[in-house]
């Protein structure tokens, strides 16, 4: 069991972003009779995947979709692959984008360096 403080060093979330997510019900941890939150390692494999859905770019509105289709168990598995391919177009998408932007950067250097070495064989 981790407390909120320890989990939060663990997923390299601060306090009010875990409490955030709870309010959101992305996180659902156990209550001590303290009323204390206790996160298990289930929480912590959970909260992983939550923070790669993140760096995918996934909005927290569909990680809350996500989630709650989780919660409802196996029946729900065709609507989360929907989720994760609309997000996979998305990537996919911004992919495309940026290996555009690569490309018009190696013709510039292309045409550089191009300029360098006729000017370097009209100095000889």
């Amino acid at each position: 069991m981790y407390k909120i403080h320890q989990f939060s060093k663990l997923t390299g979330l601060s306090v009010p972003t875990l409490r955030y997510y709870e309010d959101m019900g992305i996180l659902k941890p156990a209550r001590s009779k303290n009323n204390y939150r206790e996160f298990t390692d289930y929480d912590l494999n959970w909260m992983m995947f939550i923070l790669r859905l993140k760096q995918t770019g996934m909005s927290l509105e569909n990680i809350c979709r996500y989630s709650c289709l989780r919660e409802q168990g196996d029946q729900t598995i065709e609507e989360r692959i929907k989720l994760l391919d609309e997000q996979q177009r998305l990537l996919n998408k911004e992919f495309l984008k940026l290996q555009k932007q690569l490309e018009f950067l190696q013709k510039k250097k292309e045409t550089y360096n191009d300029m360098l070495a006729k000017r370097n064989n009209n100095d000889n």
